[in-house]
């Protein structure tokens, strides 16, 4: 059940369009007809727009431009075309600029998370019609009817699974309205993950941090299963850090050793296929402000999603580059769910990946962001409302952060099963 909301979605709106409302669009187009692309200049001024319909039918707006220079103001007409022009998206897709009540997909990122994908809801934003804003919409998600703005009743914050698992899960300290991604997490943003410690060659020396993953119980750890396979020298799991390296960074992390590895029984190395393992530790560990599980997607509003355009969050301890060194300092990013048939054809030449509904893929099609060597394991987390849920494990990729190749998580939802059947 859905009810109209007229405070809620607008006041994420305004708060969207804050930096850009007082300001104007001065569209420079080259040649309307072939939809060349918009460059969009910004300048200061108090303006009201003005709508007419040339003669092609398209929609022109006019911005009045008042000039407080010399002896009288000076009034200024900006002209802007705004109808079936090509735009591309900030995550590098052909679109259309329309307005975001026909646009299901950016609606759908609007209403589910909010502030936690602004940065790329204002960097959708193509001009205005009213008080609506105009959006690049992703090709093949626009709806000829406008749709109404509405959000999901209020419904459960917590998510409560029974004794073994927490009574309240998902909740941390993260803001996500300044979060564009690739900057060093704060202390407690992300308090379920763990980095998983390898045997050092050479006895005394401190382990290996080599792979992620993450709290899902007091007891409980998903990861990779390319992270546990033939692993002998996994041994440790270390919680509540921030700097594997710094003792100045106010965590005060919980080592524990590894009591049992349950790796999927379908696990395939060669084609990288259901590349999920459960963790037991040792002995339960305590709850804490940077300790503390994150949701399974067990409930029906969340595990019946295919996350395609949502924006999740990914962190991790890994390469800062391919082949390049390991960052000490937890490091986290925001990245679009690419569709499977996207991924499917992008990984095509790689005889041996295998795309289907057990992964979910997600990057940024111009590259430059992405999971990387060392972040294996780790968790792929979808933020709705003030709770964050599991719904991936990184998994591969071509690379890191190469241009028309995401990376590849394994799905969560498909693997709940034998994730639950697991914690115990």
């Amino acid at each position: 059940m859905q009810r109209t909301c007229c405070v809620g979605v607008f006041t994420v709106l305004l708060l969207l369009l804050q930096s850009t409302s007082s300001q104007v669009f001065d569209v420079e187009q080259n040649t309307r007809q072939t939809g060349d692309a918009v460059q969009v200049h910004k300048r200061k001024l108090n303006h009201r727009p003005d709508r007419k319909e040339d003669r092609s039918g398209h929609r022109k707006v006019l911005f009045y431009e008042w000039s407080a220079g010399g002896d009288k103001p000076t009034k200024r007409i900006r002209h802007a075309y705004f109808d079936n022009i090509d735009c591309t998206t900030p995550s590098g897709e052909g679109g259309t600029c329309i307005n975001i009540r026909r646009c299901q997909s950016l609606l759908d990122i609007l209403l589910t998370q909010g502030n936690a994908a602004g940065n790329y809801l204002r960097s959708s934003v193509c001009g205005f019609e009213g008080l609506d804003p105009r959006v690049c919409c992703p090709s093949g998600s626009q709806s000829m009817t406008s749709a109404p703005l509405t959000t999901p009743m209020a419904g459960r914050q917590v998510a409560s699974y029974g004794p073994l698992y927490p009574n309240e899960c998902g909740l941390s300290n993260a803001t996500y309205t300044r979060v564009v991604g690739g900057i060093p997490a704060k202390l407690g943003a992300w308090p379920w993950i763990v980095a998983l410690g390898y045997k050092a060659t050479r006895a005394g020396n401190p382990p290996k941090w080599l792979c992620g993953g993450t709290l899902v119980s007091s007891r409980h750890i998903i990861t990779a299963g390319h992270c546990v396979f033939n692993r002998k020298d996994l041994y440790l799991v270390r919680l509540g850090d921030l700097d594997l390296v710094s003792d100045n960074d106010g965590a005060n992390p919980i080592d524990i050793p590894i009591e049992k590895i349950t790796i999927h029984p379908d696990y395939d190395p060669s084609h990288y296929t259901n590349d999920i393992a459960v963790i037991r530790m040792e002995r339960n560990v305590p709850f804490s402000q940077n300790i503390h599980p994150i949701c399974l997607p067990l409930e029906d509003n969340i595990r019946q999603r295919n996350f395609t355009r949502m924006f999740p969050f990914v962190a991790g301890w890994g390469a800062v580059y391919f082949n390049g060194p390991s960052s000490t300092r937890l490091l986290q990013l925001q990245i679009p769910v690419v569709s499977p048939e996207a991924c499917a054809k992008a990984f095509e030449p790689f005889k041996s990946t295998v795309i289907d509904d057990r992964v979910l893929c997600a990057g940024f099609a111009r590259g430059g962001k992405d999971a990387c060597q060392g972040d294996s394991g780790g968790p792929l987390m979808f933020p709705l409302g003030r709770i964050s849920y599991l719904i991936g494990v990184v998994s591969y990729g071509h690379k890191c952060a190469e241009p028309g190749f995401p990376g590849v998580y394994t799905r969560v939802t498909s693997f709940l099963d034998f994730i639950q059947a697991n914690l115990v």
